[in-house]
């Protein structure tokens, strides 16, 4: 059912209170010699059985090449099927980097709680009294956004009011849609409002930033906002639905709503310690990232899966199947991704595809690796812009 507001208070106490008991839960150990680092025929049990049910949901969707890591019990265990690119032979591995998409964002969203922690910045002022950006100088709409908007996607901005890959990205004026707080509409531009307004108060570029609070806390070493060329020999190739590869894109400037590249094993460490464990976080801040903020009903944008959705601080919520789950999907020419964590039991998947087929084999997976349901999230994320 949707999270109303009574529920969702009663819901916000829940997960600080989970939060609180497992502020210093059981480390994750590293990923199990299964999947990526074990030849199938060396498996048996269970972890032969998701190998296949992986290995069948790529191929019934003709995913050219995929990567998985699913955690339970603190025990992560890896998966890799196919190829970096159609039509040669290098085989995905554990070290083969992917691009992220919109998981990018929530990368984005940890470091800005970690930055009201530090005092540094305030969910409820407005933006624009941290940095006068010129794209929201002539918008009395947009300069009213402030942070708590923009991680749950009220900022009233649209997706995106120019391509992110068009230079002319930081000349141009934002548009408002609807004053900003009236209701749910996702948006990549307000993330990268968010970002460059960082980027004014710490005096960092976005990459520096990520990679002193996210990727050397977390141990995420293949990750990066920016191309790094010396990934290059294991980067998959992103392909179109009838398997043709698309041309490989280079990140020439950061963008923390979709440029974030990385693997599995990375996003695997930063799901465990920064989300499930809070990590870095205040208790109060932690919890507060997974409490209903929004109602992620967009009236542009309907859907059957409305009435599961919620939107916490840079994260989606779903209450389905009695279960409470946080997730986050990625949508990026010929690139598909999603993970989802049960933030009780610290259970997690990431799942990173090189097609744009993935999504056809989300609930196949999801229902293989974290059990029968209906994931509504997935029906939720196809009808997003």
């Amino acid at each position: 059912m949707k999270i109303q507001a009574p529920r969702a208070t009663i819901l916000a106490l829940a997960l600080f209170s989970i939060a609180d008991a497992h502020a210093q839960p059981a480390a994750p150990a590293p990923a199990a010699s299964r999947g990526c680092g074990m030849a199938a025929s060396a498996e048996t049990g269970d972890a032969l059985a998701r190998r296949e049910a992986f290995d069948a949901a790529m191929r019934a969707h003709a995913i050219p090449g995929a990567q998985l890591i699913h955690t339970r019990g603190g025990i992560s265990e890896a998966y890799c099927h196919g190829v970096l690119k159609s039509g040669t032979a290098a085989k995905v591995g554990g070290d083969t980097v992917f691009q992220a998409a919109s998981l990018s964002k929530v990368v984005g969203a940890y470091i800005a709680l970690r930055l009201v922690d530090e005092g540094k910045l305030d969910l409820d002022t407005p933006l624009w009294d941290y940095w006068h950006s010129e794209r929201t100088r002539d918008n009395p709409l947009a300069r009213r956004i402030t942070a708590r908007m923009v991680l749950n996607h009220t900022s009233g901005l649209r997706n995106w009011q120019i391509s992110p890959s068009d230079p002319a990205i930081d000349r141009t004026p934002l548009e408002s849609r609807f004053a900003p707080g009236e209701h749910y509409a996702y948006s990549g531009e307000g993330f990268y409002l968010l970002q460059r307004t960082l980027e004014h108060i710490t005096g960092s570029s976005w990459n520096a930033l990520a990679a002193r609070e996210v990727f050397s806390r977390f141990d995420m070493p293949s990750s990066s906002y920016l191309t790094d060329h010396a990934f290059d020999a294991r980067n998959a190739s992103g392909h179109d639905k009838d398997g043709t590869p698309e041309p490989d894109r280079v990140f020439a400037w950061e963008n923390t709503a979709w440029t974030l590249v990385t693997n599995a094993h990375d996003y695997d460490n930063f799901i465990q310690k920064a989300l499930y464990r809070g990590e870095g976080l205040k208790p109060a801040t932690h919890a507060l990232m997974f409490a209903p903020s929004s109602d992620a009903d967009d009236p542009a944008s309907p859907s059957p899966a409305d009435p599961f959705i919620a939107w916490g601080l840079g994260v989606g919520l779903q209450d389905a199947d009695g279960r409470q789950l946080v997730w986050h999907w990625g949508d990026n020419p010929g690139f598909k991704a999603l993970f989802m964590l049960d933030p009780a039991s610290g259970e997690s998947l990431v799942l990173f595809t090189n097609s744009e087929n993935g999504p056809a084999a989300y609930k196949q997976v999801l229902r293989a690796f974290m059990g029968p349901g209906d994931y509504p999230a997935v029906d939720w994320s196809s009808a997003q812009d």
